[in-house]
C-alpha cells in the first residue's frame, strides 16, 4: 500500500503552517510506503499526484472557531464551486482525481485548530502540541494500515 501525506498552508502565517510542521516531524520517522509532500495550497495538479497512491492523508490548519483542537474526517469526492477561484478542498481534489484519472484513493483529512494566523514562522504552543498528537495518530494509522 502506498500512502501520500500532503501538508499544506502558509508557513509565514504562524499556525497556518501546521501542515508543514507535521510533515517535518513525520519525515524523521521514515514510515515505510509513505511519501510526503508540502504545498502552499491545494492546486488542480494535486489530482494527478494523488492518483498514484492507494491512500492520501491531508493535513491543514482549521479556523480558530473549529469545535475541536484536532478533527479527523474521511474525505469523499465532492467538487463544489467556491467564491474564491484559487481555493480547493481535499474533497474537490479527490473529485477531480476520480473524474480525470478514474482513481479514488482512500483519503483522510486531519484539521488542526489554529489560534494565530498573523505573520510569523512559529506555531503557538497549543497548536504545536496538537500537531505532535496528529503526528502520533498518523504514524499509528500508517503502521496499522487501517484507513
Amino acid at each position: 500500500m502506498t500512502t501520500l501525506i500532503l501538508g499544506y498552508g502558509n508557513q509565514s502565517r504562524r499556525d497556518d503552517g501546521v501542515g508543514w510542521f507535521v510533515l517535518e516531524q513525520l519525515a524523521a520517522l521514515d514510515l515505510p510506503g509513505v511519501e510526503l509532500e508540502t504545498s502552499h495550497q491545494l492546486e488542480v495538479e494535486a489530482a494527478e499526484t494523488i492518483s498514484r497512491y492507494d491512500t492520501v492523508i491531508f493535513v491543514d490548519a482549521a479556523i480558530p472557531e473549529a469545535p475541536e483542537p484536532i478533527q479527523r474526517s474521511v474525505v469523499t469526492p465532492n467538487f463544489q464551486s467556491h467564491a474564491v477561484a484559487h481555493y480547493l478542498t481535499p474533497a474537490d481534489v479527490l473529485s477531480l482525481c476520480k473524474t480525470l484519472y478514474q482513481r479514488e484513493p482512500k483519503a483522510v483529512l486531519f484539521s488542526i485548530r489554529g489560534r494565530d494566523f498573523n505573520f510569523g514562522t512559529t506555531l503557538t504552543p497549543e497548536v504545536e502540541l496538537a500537531a505532535r498528537e496528529v503526528v502520533k495518530q498518523i504514524a499509528d494509522l500508517v503502521r496499522s494500515g487501517s484507513f
